[in-house]
């Protein structure tokens, strides 16, 4: 992800953000039904208080009823 874009919530009466992170954009606005987020430029926003990207742990999204085995992708030798 570039430094040059930060995230911002799109909703008129919304004064959250700027986010470094689109994940956290993403989770403050799945909390307003009638917020959204998209990309923008760094030097568009205050970039004196742009809140950093939190750290995210990397998560195993693959398919986990693989060839029907009960564990999955993470199955060995099925």
């Amino acid at each position: 992800m570039s430094d040059a874009i930060v995230f911002v919530c799109t909703a008129n009466s919304c004064n959250d953000g700027p986010w470094e992170g689109s994940h956290d954009a993403m989770a403050h606005c799945a909390e307003h039904p009638d917020h959204g987020y998209t990309g923008r430029p760094r030097s568009e926003v205050d970039a004196d208080r742009v809140i950093p990207a939190t750290a995210t742990r990397k998560r195993d999204n693959r398919n986990l009823q693989h060839k029907g085995h009960p564990r999955g992708a993470l199955a060995q030798n099925d």
